[in-house]
């Protein structure tokens, strides 16, 4: 009876393990939108709303910076920064308006800002940098345009040892695809 016992025990954990490993790929449920917004999938972002009367360029902008929920091995004020500069920076080259003292303001919160595969670095030679990211450009009560966004940015691959500044660059081209994103699904509809 033994005998017979352990063969299916052993499928049992195996089993058990698959669906652990599997649970860890799900991807996590999205941010709920603004109240009032159905967004819907975007050309360049996840998904995204936008107001029928909304004229992005006639508008001059209040950036707030976006709030860091979750993030496991990053420090959340140097990407929020990071974050504020690339979105504020590719706005004016784009020939967007920033003004603080505007009604029209761009708000959101990342959800979630990882690093993933350091210890595997030596055996992969790359990381990887996760980011979910839901934002709006609203007008006082007025919800003008929402947006979300999930992005994997995976460095160039190289064996060996890390670069220096490996995770910095890489969280600054993860700061900066958002915000190219950002502006294509704004500019480009």
């Amino acid at each position: 009876m033994a005998m017979w016992i352990k063969p299916r025990t052993s499928l049992g954990l195996i089993w058990a393990l698959a669906l652990v490993c599997l649970w860890g790929c799900v991807p996590r449920p999205a941010p709920t939108p603004p109240a009032g917004v159905v967004l819907q999938s975007g050309r360049y972002l996840t998904s995204s709303y936008r107001a029928p009367d909304f004229d992005p360029v006639r508008i001059a902008y209040a950036l707030k910076s976006f709030q860091v929920e979750a993030a496991p091995g990053v420090d959340p004020e140097a990407f929020q920064t990071q974050l504020q500069a690339e979105i504020s920076r590719a706005f004016q080259a784009n020939g967007l308006k920033i003004d603080p003292q505007s009604p029209t303001v761009l708000s959101g919160e990342v959800q979630q800002v990882e690093i993933r595969g350091a210890k595997l670095r030596f055996l992969l030679g790359q990381l990887t940098a996760y980011l979910t990211v839901q934002g709006a450009i609203s007008r006082g009560d007025e919800t003008l345009f929402a947006f979300q966004d999930r992005l994997r940015v995976t460095s160039p691959l190289n064996p060996g040892a890390p670069a220096p500044k490996e995770r910095e660059l890489l969280l600054n081209l993860a700061a900066r695809i958002l915000a190219a994103h950002l502006l294509n699904e704004l500019l480009l509809y």
